[in-house]
């Protein structure tokens, strides 16, 4: 095979490695069709300076932007979505570089913008900012949840995050947004908000006729995919990595095994927080248990069905009665069951 030469008309981080013969595509849908040059032509002289491959590739330059969930709390490695999406990617055969004023996680490329605590209000003041100064060509957007935990309500958020996007566009107008409809709070009422708000995200983004404009499903994280009432456990994690490199390999043609799909799992690990009380006194601590995928039968509307529930396996104490020398005793023993979560909320 003869020399190749990339052409993408202005496309200026192209995402593309060659290696001898062989044309490996990190980057294809929306940046225009690569063109190549064949052997005859190769061998015509060049009016401009020949740029090695080496110097032509570099790696799409990702700020993940949002709040403590884009941080990694709930992680005990603070990594997020953000390491497993990297590696999912890589094997993709796309490279990234994460960028941002914010480092968190495990690895050396650890840059973000995920601010704990912040809503969509703090971070707008800010964002114009950073992205000037990080300069990337994707943005993963995560931003609502503080919002709707302060009580703003599902209409007033969506009206906020459209123009935080508004923002994005105006700062990077030719970056790629992936806009996430959020993860599920296991508390009642900020659910039952972020089921309007996430409804409502799809049709803000659709309203803007941007193409280089994704929305993301994250609302399927929930329960025990979180360490307490708002965070993602390191399980969760994965599966917002999943949904995220669903969405960006659509766009970036990106291919081949990545790793297993968390949502077909049936055995798993995950850590949950819990509140213990020991001598009267309130204790937080986290407890990592194996999850499985067990069938078991539940009553719905009054009729007994077979449900795919995820349990564990707890030891606690049974008691039973035995007869001695005529005399009914009591006795205790420790057995193993399969217990769901209990309270959720009690953390």
């Amino acid at each position: 095979m003869g020399a190749v030469e990339l052409n993408w008309p202005g496309v200026r981080r192209l995402g593309v490695k060659a290696v001898t013969g062989v044309l490996a595509v990190g980057v294809v849908v929306g940046l225009g069709v690569p063109k190549t040059i064949t052997s005859a032509s190769a061998a015509a002289p060049q009016t401009t300076p020949a740029v090695s491959v080496q110097q032509a590739f570099q790696p799409m330059r990702v700020m993940a932007l949002g709040d403590s969930i884009t941080r990694g709390n709930g992680s005990p490695t603070r990594s997020s979505y953000r390491m497993a999406l990297k590696e999912r990617l890589l094997q993709g055969g796309m490279e990234i570089n994460y960028v941002g004023s914010q480092n968190n996680g495990t690895g050396t490329d650890i840059n973000h913008e995920g601010h704990g605590g912040w809503s969509i209000n703090q971070l707008e003041k800010h964002t114009t900012a950073w992205l000037d100064a990080a300069r990337p060509d994707v943005v993963l957007l995560h931003a609502g949840t503080n919002n709707i935990a302060r009580g703003h309500g599902p209409y007033t958020t969506a009206r906020k995050l459209s123009e935080l996007i508004d923002q994005i566009r105006a700062a990077r107008p030719e970056a790629y947004i992936f806009v996430a409809q959020i993860i599920m709070s296991r508390v009642p009422r900020e659910a039952a908000q972020d089921r309007v708000y996430n409804r409502l995200i799809p049709s803000l983004v659709a309203a803007k006729q941007d193409d280089r404009l994704v929305v993301v499903d994250q609302s399927t994280i929930s329960g025990i995919d979180l360490h307490d009432l708002h965070h993602p456990n390191d399980f969760g994690y994965a599966k917002m990595a999943w949904n995220w490199y669903r969405a960006m390999a659509r766009v970036f043609a990106t291919s081949g095994y990545t790793g297993a799909n968390p949502y077909l799992m049936t055995r798993t690990n995950r850590c949950l927080a819990s509140k213990v009380i020991i001598d009267g006194a309130v204790h937080h601590r986290t407890e990592c248990r194996s999850w499985v995928l067990r069938s078991s039968t539940a009553r719905i509307n009054g009729v007994n069905r077979r449900v795919r529930v995820w349990q564990t396996l707890r030891e606690g104490k049974q008691t039973y009665s035995v007869r001695k020398n005529g005399k009914l005793l009591t006795r205790t023993r420790m057995v193993q069951r399969w217990t769901g979560p209990g309270n959720l909320l009690d953390v």
